[in-house]
């Protein structure tokens, strides 16, 4: 823990500050809500980030957490990177004009939903996009880490239940800075 490479380095808690602050200012530009941090979902998703060091890309899911969304990033700027499936959604809502409501509203239980956002069927892969802006999240979690086979990766958690002890992005941001100036 706290290790230079790892998601609990002063210099990955930096990066993850500014991932939170792109992941914000993402879905504020496609009208959702800023989240707020969660600790809980900040430490899932460190955990995750470190487990990234074997090699690869991999959701380690050994873990259930109140309907949590997570995506994985490696070797390149996250936010950016998800948001550009924004037009893979938009060409599957034009292959089946009834994923059109689901874009901010995730309906797993729909096969052609699930379909799109992991881009199976003729479906182009959609889900960090949907993830990213989901608007019944009102939390998440993010870490950097800076040891995997593509350099760095970047794991991002959110969820649209238990905020209690949720953080917004400047409680969070000045705690992170305290703690690090301490």
């Amino acid at each position: 823990m706290g290790a230079a490479k790892d998601a609990t380095s002063a210099a990955n808690l930096k990066a993850s500050i500014q991932d939170l602050e792109n992941a914000n200012s993402a879905r504020a530009k496609v009208g959702s809500r800023r989240l707020k941090v969660s600790p809980i979902l900040t430490a899932i998703s460190m955990i995750d980030a470190d487990y990234q060091k074997q090699g690869g890309v991999h959701h380690p899911q050994y873990y259930k957490y109140e309907d949590s969304l997570e995506n994985i990033s490696a070797g390149s700027e996250p936010i950016t990177i998800w948001m550009t499936e924004k037009n893979n959604w938009k060409e599957d809502v034009r292959k089946n004009s009834s994923l059109k409501s689901l874009e901010f509203h995730p309906n797993w239980d729909n096969q052609a939903y699930t379909d799109a956002v992991m881009g199976a069927h003729g479906y182009k892969v959609a889900g960090h996009y949907t993830n990213l802006v989901n608007r019944n999240h009102r939390i998440m979690g993010m870490a950097h880490m800076t040891d995997n086979n593509y350099g760095y990766a970047d794991v991002y958690n959110a969820s649209s239940k238990n905020n209690k002890g949720s953080l917004t992005l400047g409680q969070y941001k000045s705690l992170v800075n305290r703690w690090l100036n301490r």
